[in-house]
C-alpha cells in the first residue's frame, strides 16, 4: 500500500450493529474511563482539533510497499535508542491483518466479533479498523491451540485522532477470564497494567498521545510479559496472574466515542532467548524495520542490531552476509533493487553506530525470488518480510 503523509477522506459503511450492551463492562475499566474523562476537558480537545494533519507513521517491515520513494534518515539514531526497548518480534507468524483484503466498509474476515461495530477504512491511503459503537470486544480467528504458545509476540498500530477516555484495552485470557490486562491511555497519556494482585501504572513518555499513531507491543516468555508503546517500556511484569490458568486468547476492547482505530496487526511465535545466534550459522530476523519504501534503518531495529554487534565484539574474526528478502508485492525489479540496498543500508549502521569494520560484511538481496512462505496470504508475506545473516 502507497500511504501519502495528508489525511485522506475515510472511505466507511456502517457494517453491523452492537450485539451487546456496554454494560457487561463494569467494574475497574469504568472506574478509569471516569478519572480518564475527567482529564480530557474542552482546552484538550481544543487544542487537538488545531494539531497538523499530518501524523507520523510506523515504519514497515522489511519489503513492504513503498509510502514515499527514496531514503530518509530515521528521527533517532539505533545506537541510541535506550537498552530497556528489547522487543524483538516472533519468527513464526500465525496471524497477519493490515485488513488490505476485506472490503472497505466491511468487518474483517479474520477477525471474531463478540460486541461492537466496526468497519475496515481507509486513512492517508492506509487501512484501518474503525470501531464505530461505544464499546467493544473483538478477536483474532488464531490457529487452533490449547493455549497461546509459551514464547509469543504481538506489535499493531493505535490511533485515536481526539482525545477520550481508556481507549484501548487489550486482554489476555483463558476461556472469557481474564488473566492479564493492559489500558491506554489511562489519566490522559498513562498505561495501566494489571494481572491478579500485580498493577501498574506508567506515563507515557512521548510528545502526542492523540491525533498520531502509536505502535504498541508485546512480548511474552512463558510466565513473563512486557508491554511497549513507541519504543517505551510501559509495563514488565515477571510473572502473570496464573489463577485462571494459561491465556487461551487476546481480545481487544475499543472504549470511544472518537471512533479508535487499529491496523498492521501481527501475533507470532518465537523468539525464545538463545545464547549463540548463530548457533546454527544462519540468523533470519523479522526485527529490523526500515521507513515504507526506504532502506533507512529505524530505531525499532535497535534489539537486534544490538545483539548482532555484541556477538561481532566478542567473535572478531567472524564475516557475516546480510541478505534482505521481500514478498511479492510490487515490482519485482523494484522490490529486487530496494532488498539489496536496506541489506547494505544495515552494514553501513552496523559499522557507523556499533563500531564494526565494513569489511566484515557482505550486503546482498534477493527480492521476492526466494520465498519462505505462501505470498497469497498475508501471514505469508509477513514471513517473507526479512533480513537474515550468514557466517561468511
Amino acid at each position: 500500500m502507497k500511504n501519502s503523509r495528508g489525511f485522506l477522506c475515510l472511505v466507511v459503511a456502517v457494517t453491523m450493529v452492537s450485539l451487546t450492551g456496554a454494560a457487561a463492562y463494569a467494574g475497574l475499566g469504568d472506574k478509569l474511563k471516569k478519572k480518564a474523562n475527567d482529564t480530557a476537558n474542552k482546552a484538550a480537545n481544543d487544542a487537538l482539533n488545531k494539531a497538523p494533519e499530518t501524523p507520523a507513521t510506523k515504519p514497515d517491515e522489511t519489503g513492504t510497499p513503498p509510502q514515499t520513494p527514496g531514503s530518509a534518515a530515521p528521527a533517532e539514531e539505533v545506537s541510541r535508542v535506550s537498552t530497556k526497548f528489547d522487543y524483538v518480534p516472533g519468527d513464526k507468524v500465525l496471524f497477519y491483518d493490515d485488513f488490505t483484503q476485506d472490503e472497505l466498509g466491511e468487518f474483517p474476515a479474520a477477525w471474531q466479533l463478540k460486541t461492537g461495530t466496526f468497519e475496515v477504512a481507509e486513512l492517508g491511503g492506509r487501512r484501518w479498523l474503525r470501531c464505530t459503537s461505544l464499546d467493544s470486544d473483538i478477536r483474532m480467528k488464531l490457529p487452533a491451540m490449547a493455549a497461546l504458545p509459551e514464547y509469543w509476540t504481538l506489535e499493531f498500530d493505535f490511533l485515536c485522532e481526539q482525545a477520550s477516555g481508556n481507549v484501548l484495552t487489550v486482554y489476555g485470557r483463558s476461556g472469557e477470564q481474564e488473566v492479564w490486562s493492559a489500558v491506554f491511555p489511562v489519566s490522559g497519556r498513562n498505561l495501566y497494567f494489571t494481572s491478579g494482585q500485580v498493577t501498574s501504572d506508567t506515563p507515557f513518555e512521548g510528545a502526542d498521545v492523540w491525533g498520531v499513531p502509536h505502535h504498541v507491543m508485546f512480548m511474552a516468555r512463558g510466565k513473563a510479559l512486557k508491554v511497549y508503546v513507541d519504543r517505551q517500556r510501559m509495563a514488565s511484569v515477571p510473572e502473570i496472574n496464573p489463577a485462571p490458568g494459561a491465556p487461551t486468547t487476546i481480545s481487544y476492547r475499543l472504549w470511544s466515542d472518537k471512533q479508535p482505530m487499529i491496523s498492521n496487526v501481527r501475533f507470532a511465535e518465537g523468539n525464545k532467548p538463545v545464547q549463540d545466534p548463530f548457533a546454527d550459522g544462519k540468523l533470519v530476523t523479522y526485527g529490523i524495520y526500515f521507513a515504507s519504501g526506504s532502506d533507512a534503518v529505524e530505531p525499532e531495529s535497535a534489539p537486534v542490531l544490538r545483539q548482532i554487534a555484541a556477538y561481532l565484539t566478542a567473535k572478531p574474526d567472524v564475516k557475516l552476509r546480510i541478505v534482505g528478502h521481500t514478498d511479492n508485492q510490487g515490482v519485482p525489479e523494484g522490490n529486487l533493487d530496494l532488498s539489496r540496498r536496506r541489506a547494505a543500508a544495515v552494514a553501513a549502521v552496523l559499522t557507523a553506530q556499533f563500531n564494526i569494520a565494513a569489511d566484515r560484511f557482505q550486503a546482498d538481496g534477493k527480492g521476492d525470488t526466494v520465498p519462505v512462505s505462501d505470498n497469497a496470504k498475508p501471514e505469508g508475506r509477513a514471513m517473507n518480510r526479512r533480513v537474515e545473516f550468514s557466517k561468511v
